[in-house]
């Protein structure tokens, strides 16, 4: 007869992890912006604006691993600590360019109306009021426009009863 023996071990643990982490992050910018402008005498002017912006983010990531082994006789903690730090940089810059233009119109209206009959019912002249007045031959000359700004000269011949 041959007599054997085998031992036989189990072995059983379990594993738990505890994974936290905090992130934080710093962002700072620093923005300047140029104006300048070109002007030719009152009708173009020109400004160029160009910012200039820069980002600057920094990431801190801190990662804390935490194992629990247990097995069936003892009990393992195997903690990690681990941090990340990224820091990215951008840059922007942006143009604007502006033009206006300025148009100036100036309008001279230069008339001659003759008006045969001419009734009007109110006419103030100097802080004097006249009612019901009949013009005969009433010449209007250089109606000049102005600006919106009416100027007229009027000759008037008045009739006699």
């Amino acid at each position: 007869y041959l007599l054997t023996t085998t031992t036989t071990y189990v072995r059983t643990y379990v594993r738990t992890y505890v994974r936290t982490y905090v992130r934080t992050y710093v962002r700072t910018y620093v923005r300047t912006y140029v104006r300048t402008y070109v002007r030719t005498y009152r009708t173009y002017r020109t400004y160029v604006r160009t910012y200039v912006r820069t980002y600057v983010r920094t990431y801190v990531r801190t990662y804390v691993r935490t194992y629990y082994v247990r097995t069936t006789t003892t009990t393992y903690v195997r903690t990690y600590v681990r941090t990340y730090v990224r820091t990215y940089v951008r840059t922007y810059v942006r143009t604007y360019v502006r033009t206006y233009v300025r148009t100036y119109v100036r309008t001279y209206v230069r008339t001659y109306v003759t008006l045969r009959y001419v009734t009007l019912r109110y006419v103030t002249l100097r802080y004097v009021t006249l009612r019901y007045v009949t013009l005969r031959y009433v010449t209007l000359r250089y109606v000049t426009l102005r600006y919106v700004t009416v100027t007229v000269t009027v000759t008037v011949t008045l009739l006699r009863k």
